[in-house]
């Protein structure tokens, strides 16, 4: 049995009750915080430009917008819908796959209002769709990244088509096609990254994962091992599957995909992020220790005289620019988000938004921020969590004006495995997003309803909270 079909049979022939407690109780956090911030991205320039583009493409009016009154089709909800919720890069990250909620839930939701389907059943397609796709992810990387490939689409798609499949009563054979027309939709180039194109890949990949499930219920046909190379390559094509296409012929372990099948489940790990600071995952820790200097020595922008800040190779990397003229460069910038913080004294939604990048006080201080990768750091890089990589290693000097020198050095952020974020922290992140976009009602309710979510007898209940009334 290949590696296709394997993955496709986990996760339509697994029980609900073989579902670890551990496993649905995350789904539900997953759910209450990709929800939350969905509706704080609902006005944002790119949710904006997809909404204006899904109300010219039309729909049929079974899938609901998150923070409008819009109806449309299920793919077109899930495309606008995972937009929003990435537009200000505040969604969670699951180390070694990728931000596997943020493409999963919106699309997840969104065929499950069409169904007219039950929180179990989204409980249940969301778990099984999370599942492969790490598996896939854990396959393929980091050579997929290395080769210039941003994750979110590619892996996504496969996670929503997977999810979609469960959730529609699909067999395995159809769950195998719609895993075959979703790596074939997969895409996403990193150049894209610091610009609304990151939203776009994280919208394209639930869009496109919806659509694949749609056309495998029907009854369409790809290639039924689409993961792995065949055997036989009798005329050129065959070993050309998602394996090799995007990690290269030496670049990926399809071991991997299948290792302790149906005993580990990767939202039962704690291995999924929280993030409570906009932008890229691997800074946060940095951001963090600024913070925890401020509240410790209770120091201001005012007394700093120079700031030098040590990371690792991948958030230096990732969090890259050192100059910042609009919010999706800010939110990639670990100059920005230290001097930002120093000045606000906090750092959220507010201090990525483009009236804060406009107002030019934050811009000055950055010039006083030096960033550096040190020697010890730079084993630093290659998949998270795999032979001691950690990408969050940091360590902070602060240089003030009175002559003191204060140090602080963190491993993780608040959020982490080591600090994991509580319900109560969720639905407080989800109340601050929900603000002045739907009514304290409706946002008391929605955190009910996913609370006890797999007694939710119809999703589009819980998608109705989420307009404004």
């Amino acid at each position: 049995m290949g590696v296709t079909e394997t993955l496709a049979k986990l996760a339509i022939e697994t029980s609900w009750e073989d579902i670890p407690e551990a496993a649905k109780e995350s789904a539900k956090l997953r759910i209450l915080d990709m929800a939350g911030i969905a509706l704080a991205g609902a006005n944002q320039s790119s949710t904006r430009i997809a909404l204006d583009t899904a109300r010219y493409m039309g729909g049929n009016g079974r899938a609901s917008i998150i923070g409008h009154g819009d109806r449309t089709s299920s793919p077109l909800a899930a495309y606008v819908n995972a937009t929003a919720a990435h537009a200000q890069e505040y969604d969670d990250y699951t180390k070694g796959v990728t931000h596997a909620s943020v493409v999963m839930v919106p699309g997840a939701l969104a065929y499950a209002e069409d169904k007219e389907l039950s929180g179990r059943d989204l409980m249940a397609g969301f778990i099984a769709g999370f599942e492969v796709e790490s598996r896939v992810a854990r396959g393929i990387r980091p050579a997929l990244l290395d080769r210039g490939w941003h994750p979110n689409a590619i892996l996504g798609s496969i996670g929503v088509a997977v999810a979609g499949a469960r959730m529609g009563g699909l067999d395995v054979d159809k769950t195998r096609m719609a895993i075959a027309v979703a790596a074939s939709e997969g895409s996403g180039l990193r150049k894209n990254v610091g610009s609304m194109g990151k939203a776009f890949h994280v919208g394209h990949g639930a869009r496109c994962g919806v659509f694949a499930t749609l056309l495998a219920e029907r009854g369409y046909k790809m290639d039924p091992d689409i993961i792995e190379p065949s055997e036989t390559d009798v005329g050129g094509h065959e070993k050309f599957g998602l394996a090799v296409c995007f990690s290269g012929e030496d670049g990926y372990d399809l071991s991997r995909m299948t290792e302790e099948l149906g005993t580990r489940w990767e939202l039962a790990e704690n291995t999924t992020i929280v993030c409570f600071h906009p932008g890229s995952t691997a800074p946060a820790s940095t951001i963090d220790a600024v913070l925890d200097v401020i509240a410790e020595h209770g120091i201001t922008a005012d007394d700093v005289e120079r700031v030098h800040a040590e990371v690792t190779p991948q958030a230096r990397a990732i969090a890259c620019y050192d100059e910042v003229e609009d919010s999706y460069k800010a939110r990639y910038s670990l100059k920005w988000s230290i001097a930002v913080s120093l000045i606000d004294g906090k750092n959220g939604l507010a201090q990525y938004d483009q009236s804060r990048v406009d107002k030019g006080d934050v811009q000055p201080l950055m010039e006083k921020v030096d960033i550096t990768v040190p020697e010890d750091f730079a084993h630093h890089h290659g998949q998270w969590g795999v032979d001691g990589v950690n990408w969050a290693e940091m360590r902070i000097t602060f240089n003030l004006k009175d002559g003191r020198e204060l140090k602080h050095a963190r491993s993780f952020a608040r959020g982490w495995s080591e600090e994991p974020a509580t319900w109560d922290d969720i639905v407080g992140k989800f109340s601050d997003c929900a603000d002045g976009v739907i009514t304290p009602s409706q946002r008391d309710d929605a955190i009910a309803m996913i609370g006890d979510l797999e007694t939710l007898s119809d999703v589009g209940k819980l998608m109705k909270q989420l307009q404004p009334a």
